[in-house]
């Protein structure tokens, strides 16, 4: 695994983001995010396509985890902002891993970001079906990360 800059990271976690490099054919390709304590996976979500540096704190990147699947609401997907709430990730090691990243976190686990597959590219394809009836200015609130 090569050791990341923080602006390799940040430049490779908005292209998983993004989808950008990934060939998933008709599917608009995403990013999840899986959590690793002590070698146990603890969690496991499709991401936003959005994430922000902490002002504050470089070692933080702000992320949205898509940890529910869509409702719906006039008959397509709708989401809860205060379920599918901003994470901090507290970054102590960034490394490239295949197709992802791998990173230390400062609680001691590990997370992997990856290209979404399966169930978790679902819901982010909903979640970007839903954010597509939002207002530029909701949107804009959403996707910036600064408050729940």
């Amino acid at each position: 695994m090569n050791q990341l800059s923080a602006a390799q990271l940040w430049g490779t976690l908005n292209d998983l983001l993004t989808g950008r490099g990934q060939d998933d054919g008709d599917e608009l390709p995403g990013a999840e995010l899986a959590v690793f304590d002590e070698g146990v996976e603890v969690f496991r979500a499709a991401l936003a396509r959005h994430a922000r540096r902490d002002d504050d704190d470089p070692a933080v990147i702000w992320v949205r985890p898509l940890v529910v699947p869509a409702g719906c609401r006039h008959g397509l997907p709708a989401f809860d902002i205060g379920v599918v709430r901003r994470r901090a990730l507290h970054v102590r090691t960034a490394a490239a891993n295949g197709e992802g990243l791998d990173l230390g976190l400062m609680t001691g686990q590990r997370a992997v970001v990856q290209p979404a597959r399966g169930p978790q590219l679902a819901v982010l394809q909903d979640f970007d079906t839903w954010t597509a009836t939002l207002s530029a200015l909701e949107r804009a609130e959403i996707e910036a990360l600064d408050h729940d």
